[in-house]
């Protein structure tokens, strides 16, 4: 189980390796790192904290089509090499890193404007920039992995996420059948 201090470790961990102060946050940790309220453990049952470097290679900030390909190492391998599963950070603390590309989760085009900034006491001053609680479920129904959907329950019965569709085109493209899917799921 990953608690908020434990994520901004993780964070501080990312910063120091990686010389970047700012960092998108995606899956789990995204919603462990910003919620307000207590989580259900179902919600917290992981170990890595997902995540990029703010501004590399960033589809919004350039003129490339969302599509475009992606250098893998430019933004992952430096966090991957020394944070990630089964290195000698995650035998040390029983968490990780796993460095990802800015379009790994598929999310709105529009996510900045729901997103909020978690600044930790154990994050050293590295800062996580956090998709809300709703487009992380989007992109995890968007990703269509099964061991997600217990998670996607549990924010049902507590709240913290809204399956709703934003109204991004990207969303309605291939996220709004999977919400609906989600919006219909029995809360256990």
């Amino acid at each position: 189980m990953l608690k908020r201090a434990q994520a901004e470790h993780v964070l501080r961990a990312a910063a120091g390796v990686t010389n970047h102060a700012r960092f998108v946050v995606v899956g789990t940790g995204a919603v462990i790192l910003s919620a307000t309220r207590h989580l259900p453990a179902t919600m917290m049952l992981t170990r890595e904290v997902v995540l990029c470097p703010d501004g590399v290679d960033d589809p919004e900030a350039t003129s490339e089509p969302i599509d475009a390909p992606l250098a893998p190492e430019a933004t992952s391998e430096p966090i991957d090499a020394p944070l990630a599963q089964g290195s000698p950070f995650h035998q040390t603390f029983a968490r990780h890193a796993d460095g990802v590309g800015p379009r790994t989760a598929t999310l709105p085009l529009d996510r900045r404007i729901r997103a909020s900034e978690h600044r930790g006491a154990e994050a050293g001053g590295a800062v996580a920039i956090c998709p809300s609680a709703g487009d992380i479920a989007i992109a995890k129904l968007c990703a269509s992995r099964e061991k997600d959907i217990a998670r996607l329950r549990a924010p049902r019965r507590c709240g913290p996420a809204s399956p709703r569709p934003t109204g991004c085109a990207k969303t309605r493209a291939r996220g709004c059948r999977r919400a609906r899917r989600l919006a219909a799921l029995p809360p256990d």
